[in-house]
């Protein structure tokens, strides 16, 4: 058996066009399929962000028409001690999440999402830089700004410790640098303590956007966010359910997955494709070879064998050229924010390996079959 794959490996690498022709084709499509699905998995991450960079809180509760945490529809101050007083709750503190215009001393302007956490526990701060972030914050009318995002404030890359700005006429002045989850909305992010993004944005009846709890030991999130929903008539979501509310809103109203989905189907139509008709050349222009191998008593399933082999030795490499390309995709966007939280999972590297090696065996199996019905005699024709 071990000559008979060594004759169909000489035989795959003799013909250098059609052996790189399916190589690089393979690579490419598993190449658009795990770069088109990291991205989609990612930008559907990004949905969930803003409520998991809130590692505290394990019930988030807000007005029942809000779907998503960037959707925040105010509710009455009251709330938040009403939901205190509630049997299970450990502690429930204010958050304040909504879009502000920035402008800088030389008059730029720049959309930012202004998140305002509780004064004394900073519950809502990401916890990456937390205690410089912390005692940063402390001042009167302090922002500190999200590193990922803060180029977009000042795109000539000034550090924006120390830089003055104004929000809605009030003064405000950046004190220290946090890291904060990417988060679909794209704007930079600017933190500061409740009272003060309350105070310094425009009046309105109420501005309490959500109220973040946590349940008492013995009493689970689930169990704490059905006890506030039917005492307040709010909405109470766990973290993971609003997580995925993030990520369906995205879903449902986007065309984000209708167009990765093209091109992810199209990376799987140009595996089978590709695979499928050079494999076919490949075989019609060795008939016979194929031919005299049967004449000397190579069997069917020998010859079977031998295409396998070939159809897998193509398959496993354009596929490490594929994820090898996608894995330095995504390691050379490190350090690029626009592509921060790109990641490639195992699923897609397993999934995309699943997809590639059905397709290069059933072309080959198709492929082959001519092979396995010809008549050995076709050798000696003329």
């Amino acid at each position: 058996m071990g000559r008979v794959i060594g004759v169909a490996l000489k035989m795959l690498m003799g013909d250098r066009v059609k052996y790189l022709g399916l190589v690089l084709g393979i690579g490419f499509a598993t190449l658009l399929m795990t770069q088109q699905t990291s991205i989609f998995i990612g930008l559907l991450t990004w949905g969930a962000n803003p409520v998991l960079d809130v590692r505290e809180a394990q019930v988030w509760v807000m007005d029942s028409r809000v779907r998503q945490a960037d959707q925040g529809q105010p509710i009455s101050d009251q709330e938040l001690y009403r939901i205190r007083s509630i049997d299970g709750v450990d502690w429930a503190v204010p958050y304040y999440r909504g879009t502000a215009t920035l402008k800088s001393l030389d008059g730029a302007l720049s959309a930012v999402t202004l998140i305002g956490v509780d004064n004394q526990s900073l519950i809502g701060l990401p916890p990456e830089n937390r205690a410089a972030a912390a005692a940063a914050i402390r001042g009167r009318n302090a922002v500190v700004v999200d590193s990922n995002t803060a180029f977009l404030i000042f795109p000539d890359k000034r550090d924006p410790v120390g830089q003055v700005a104004e929000i809605n006429d009030n003064r405000v002045i950046i004190t220290g640098m946090t890291k904060a989850l990417t988060t679909f909305a794209g704007l930079p992010i600017a933190y500061m303590k409740y009272t003060d993004a309350i105070s310094i944005t425009p009046p309105e009846r109420n501005k309490l956007s959500f109220v973040l709890a946590t349940p008492r030991a013995g009493v689970s999130a689930q169990e704490l966010a059905d006890r506030i929903t039917q005492t307040t008539g709010l909405k109470a979501l766990t973290r993971d359910q609003f997580a995925k509310a993030g990520v369906d809103f995205i879903i449902n109203n986007t065309g984000i997955p209708l167009s990765f989905g093209i091109a992810i189907g199209l990376g799987v139509v140009v595996a089978i494709v590709i695979t499928a008709l050079t494999l076919a050349m490949f075989i019609t222009e060795n008939l016979k070879n194929f031919g005299a191998l049967k004449a000397i008593g190579v069997t069917n399933n020998q010859i079977l064998t031998m295409v396998m082999s070939q159809a897998l030795l193509v398959g496993l490499i354009g596929y490490g050229i594929g994820i090898g390309g996608t894995a330095a995709f995504i390691a050379g966007g490190r350090n690029d924010p626009s592509l921060a939280g790109f990641n490639l999972l195992w699923q897609v590297v397993a999934g995309s390996a699943v997809v590639v090696f059905l397709i290069v065996i059933a072309s080959a199996f198709f492929s082959v079959r001519r092979v396995l019905k010809m008549d050995p005699a076709i050798v000696f024709r003329g």
